[in-house]
């Protein structure tokens, strides 16, 4: 199941769907990040995600890998934002089918 959610986000996110990222999401999922450091609260993480999307004319989000263990998914990432392509992991915390916790680590 995790597997399956973990790949409904990607293209979500791939895809600039916002809502569906939403709908993915705990209210008090927290996100962190080595651009934005931290944030706290579903809003001001789809706050972050809206900017993200924004800033952008061209988004590719692709998953190279995703492993499960428990409540936890991991996803290896590749990332095209105009041109400039990111390589990262997401840690993804999950309870009840929704994202609780995301660490990202990006090859920067």
């Amino acid at each position: 199941m995790l597997r399956e959610l973990t790949a409904e986000y990607v293209e979500a996110f791939g895809t600039k769907d916002l809502d569906r990222c939403a709908a993915l999401m705990a209210e008090s999922f927290i996100l962190e990040d080595p651009v934005i450091t931290r944030v706290e609260g579903k809003e001001a993480a789809l706050r972050v995600i809206a900017g993200i999307f924004d800033s952008v004319k061209s988004l590719k989000y692709r998953a190279r890998n995703i492993f499960v263990d428990g409540n936890t998914s991991l996803l290896e990432f590749v990332l095209d934002a105009d041109g400039k392509t990111l390589i990262g992991v997401d840690v993804i915390e999950w309870v009840d089918g929704k994202m609780t916790y995301m660490r990202a680590y990006l090859d920067v």
